[in-house]
């Protein structure tokens, strides 16, 4: 998925906007990776597969393609910047936390979810695997798996009062 399709996923959910003050928690804390085991193994040591696993299922993209694009993120460019750097500080030019950080903003955009613990870059730049995995949880939590197929609930809905009145 291009950064274009991203920022319109990201548009297109806003455009439905809840209110700050209906906005949900998240299921399951940043924190709370061992609540899941096969996740957090999963999201340790191969987050590549799991990140293109959450855009799957919140896109319908097949895995592969956001996988490798993790992977060339995460390995290849965090690996140059740690060269060119000849420290381990090169982590910190990273570009992994910029790319997932969308695909968070997009998940709770979807689901309404509050902007927590921070912001959606600071928290993939802080800890990437424990993100991960708390949006790999909330997915499935939010959504009904059948099959291959993903089916998510109804969007928020506010009742309302009618712009006018009909007239008859």
């Amino acid at each position: 998925m291009s950064e274009s399709q991203v920022q319109n996923l990201i548009q297109s959910s806003a455009q439905n906007s809840i209110p700050p003050q209906h906005r949900y928690h998240w299921t399951s804390g940043i924190c709370a990776c061992f609540d899941d085991m096969p996740i957090c193994c999963l999201g340790t040591w191969c987050p590549c597969v799991l990140f293109g696993q959450n855009v799957e299922i919140l896109t319908g993209r097949p895995w592969p393609g956001p996988c490798f694009m993790h992977c060339v993120l995460w390995g290849a460019v965090t690996a140059t910047c740690c060269i060119f750097t000849q420290s381990p500080f090169g982590v910190l030019l990273s570009c992994v936390p910029g790319y997932a950080g969308g695909y968070r903003q997009a998940i709770r955009q979807k689901y309404n979810l509050e902007d927590a613990p921070c912001g959606d870059f600071i928290t993939h730049f802080c800890c990437h695997p424990c993100a991960n995995c708390q949006e790999h949880r909330e997915i499935r939590e939010r959504s009904v798996v059948i099959g291959s197929s993903v089916i998510d609930p109804p969007p928020f809905q506010t009742m309302g009062v009618p712009s006018s009145p009909t007239s008859r």
